[in-house]
């Protein structure tokens, strides 16, 4: 069974959260999973704000990209964590879907935000019923069982 990963339970997994221990737990399973480089491209941006916010306070947008240039070693340990993670775990990135009707259909019948719809529609296309995700919006999706 392929379980796909949302960036939620990616950043709580690297990064301490209150469900980082929920998280590990997902991961421990004994499963092949599965994820997307969008949701990758989100696990990246949601990790380096946090980070951002532990050494800087309150994001803004303009001073996080000044850290892009003047301090990334911040960001060097989590985005090596990542890439590990995503080289040792069985974790496929999997093509996401292009068809863009679908994507608009899928945010129409369940209420979703375009990359949530997207990772609907990519688990529709794959075969996937189960999401590992702290997202509530995915209850709805009638073919998707969520973790944890």
């Amino acid at each position: 069974m392929v379980i796909y990963l949302d960036a939620n339970v990616i950043v709580s997994y690297l990064l301490y959260t209150e469900k980082t221990k929920e998280a590990r737990k997902v991961l421990e399973l004994e499963e092949t999973f599965a994820t997307t480089i969008n949701t990758l491209e989100e696990a990246i941006f949601v990790g380096m704000r946090l980070i951002f916010e532990e050494y800087y306070g309150n994001y803004k947008l303009k001073k996080f990209k000044k850290t892009l240039k003047q301090n990334f070693e911040i960001y060097h340990q989590y985005l090596s964590n990542l890439n590990h993670l995503v080289s040792e775990l069985p974790i496929v990135v999997l093509p996401a879907p292009s068809d863009l009707t679908s994507l608009v259909q899928i945010m129409e019948e369940y209420s979703l935000l375009p990359n949530d719809a997207l990772i609907v529609l990519t688990c529709k296309s794959h075969g996937i019923t189960k999401i590992a995700t702290f997202d509530s919006d995915f209850k709805n999706v009638d073919f998707l069982k969520k973790l944890p």
